[in-house]
């Protein structure tokens, strides 16, 4: 597996997520549903796209990722870390944000080993089955359609 075979999907779904936050007003950008903002979803991306690198680095070194102890929490603690952290109500400023972190992991993953994506190096998910930077991809590009499918209903259900 190359670095297009691992990219491909994670790019696409941040397009997809990107193409649908500007398709929205600033004024659907900043309103709550669900106890969420739009804005909220693309600051907890963006600290998601970071902390992906640290858990990848933690199973490289044969180390439980640190944020699997918020995973009984559903990561509320890290996720509410994350809104404080990137607190600008600016759409484009955090954008070009999501946009920079996610080079970052991109820039991460193309410097490993195609034989590390796979191996867990005896790390175990919170969930039992072996953890891996694959499986982290890979969770990645859910969470971003995930939260594409949960805005797109929001705006959907607000009639936008």
């Amino acid at each position: 597996m190359d670095d297009q075979d691992v990219l491909q999907p994670l790019n696409q779904s941040y397009r997809e997520f990107v193409d649908l936050v500007n398709s929205l007003s600033d004024e659907q950008f900043l309103h709550l549903m669900d106890g969420w903002s739009p804005r909220d979803v693309v600051a907890h991306l963006i600290g998601w796209n970071d902390l992906m690198i640290e858990s990848s680095l933690s199973i490289l070194a044969g180390k439980t990722p640190a944020s699997y102890a918020d995973a009984q929490n559903d990561f509320s603690h890290i996720n509410s870390g994350f809104t404080s952290k990137f607190s600008s109500r600016s759409k484009r400023e955090l954008l070009r944000e999501l946009k920079s972190s996610l080079e970052r992991f991109e820039a991460f993953l193309s410097g490993l080993p195609p034989q590390e994506l796979e191996n867990s190096h005896g790390v175990l998910h919170y969930s039992g089955r072996p953890a891996t930077v694959g499986k982290i991809i890979t969770s990645l590009v859910g969470d971003y359609r995930q939260h594409a499918r949960q805005i797109a209903d929001w705006s959907r259900a607000s009639g936008s």
